[in-house]
C-alpha cells in the first residue's frame, strides 16, 4: 500500500464548522460591496410565541411580507418610504434556541427605527449601517458558543443564508464546477447529517481521495489514537494522519470490520 493520507471530512455546508468556509469560499467572489448600506436585525419576543421552530417559521414569512410593503412605500409620519434594493438575509441562533435574522438592503437610503418596530412586531429590531468587514463576520457563524438548537436538528432542511434577485456581483470569472463531497450529504435530517459528517474522514493518495467510514467520531478517535500515531511519526498535523499499511486503518475504521470500502476519484 502506497502511503496515504486520512483527514476530517469537511462538507461544505453552513451547518459545520469546518465546512463553512467553503460555504464562504464560494460566496465571497459573489458579494457586493455592502459599506454604509442599510442593516436591519430582527430578533423574536418569546413571550410571543409556543415555541422558537413555530417563531422561525412565521418571522421567516413575515419578513417576505414587510418586505414587499417596503417595496411598495409605507406612510409613516407624513413621509412615505421605500426600500426596493436587492436584500439578503442571514440567519443566526442564540444558545437558548431562538433565532434572529440579519437584513442588508444594498440601498442607503433612511428607514425610522420606530416604523421598522412597528412592521415587525415580534420582538426587537435594529437600524444601522453596516460596514463590509461586520458583513463578512457575521457570515462566519451561524451559532456561538454552542450547538445547533433540536428543533434545527430535525428538520431536513434550513436555509440559513438567502438574497432576493441583483444582490450578487456577476463573477469575474466562470463559475468553479461544484464539489462532489459537497452534494453527497443532504439525505435526512439536519442532525443525521451531522452526526454522519463526524463519523466521516476522507483518505487521499495523490490527488485521489475517498470517503471512509469511521468507528466513532473523527475528534473522539484522533484523541484516543493521538499519542501512538504520533509516537510512529505519523502525525502531520492539522488532523492529518499519515497511513502507511491498510492495517494502520483498523483503528480508525467500524469496529469487527476488517477492511473499509474506499472508493477513489480524481480531486474536484
Amino acid at each position: 500500500m502506497k502511503p496515504h493520507i486520512l483527514r476530517p471530512y469537511n462538507p461544505a455546508s453552513w451547518f459545520h464548522a469546518g465546512g463553512i468556509w467553503k460555504v464562504l469560499a464560494r460566496l465571497e467572489p459573489k458579494l457586493p460591496d455592502v459599506g454604509g448600506r442599510l442593516f436591519l436585525t430582527f430578533t423574536f419576543n418569546p413571550a410571543l410565541f409556543a415555541d422558537p421552530s413555530l417563531a422561525f417559521d412565521q418571522g421567516r414569512d413575515h419578513l417576505r411580507r414587510m418586505f414587499y410593503k417596503l417595496r411598495q412605500g409605507v406612510q409613516w409620519e407624513g413621509i412615505r418610504y421605500v426600500i426596493d434594493a436587492p436584500y439578503c438575509v442571514k440567519v443566526e441562533f442564540h444558545q437558548n434556541g431562538w433565532a434572529h435574522f440579519h437584513v442588508v438592503f444594498l440601498t442607503r437610503r433612511f428607514l425610522p427605527a420606530p416604523l421598522l418596530n412597528e412592521l415587525w412586531g415580534y420582538g426587537r429590531t435594529n437600524v444601522q449601517r453596516i460596514r463590509n468587514h461586520t458583513f463578512r463576520y457575521l457570515l462566519k457563524y451561524v451559532t456561538k458558543g454552542g450547538g445547533l438548537p433540536e428543533w434545527v436538528k430535525r428538520r431536513t432542511r434550513l436555509r440559513i443564508f438567502q438574497s432576493s434577485r441583483g444582490f450578487y456581483i456577476i463573477p469575474s470569472e466562470p463559475k468553479a464546477p461544484s464539489e462532489k463531497t459537497g452534494r453527497t450529504c443532504r439525505f435526512g435530517t439536519i442532525g443525521e447529517r451531522i452526526i454522519r459528517w463526524s463519523k466521516t474522514a476522507l483518505i487521499q493518495e495523490g490527488d485521489q481521495f475517498g470517503q471512509i467510514i469511521l468507528g466513532a467520531p473523527f475528534v473522539d478517535l484522533l484523541d484516543e489514537l493521538i499519542l501512538s500515531v504520533a509516537r510512529a511519526g505519523r502525525y502531520l498535523g492539522n488532523g492529518h494522519i499519515q497511513i502507511n499499511d491498510s492495517k494502520e486503518l483498523l483503528p480508525w475504521i467500524i469496529p469487527k470490520r476488517k477492511s473499509a470500502p474506499v472508493a477513489f476519484m480524481s480531486a474536484a
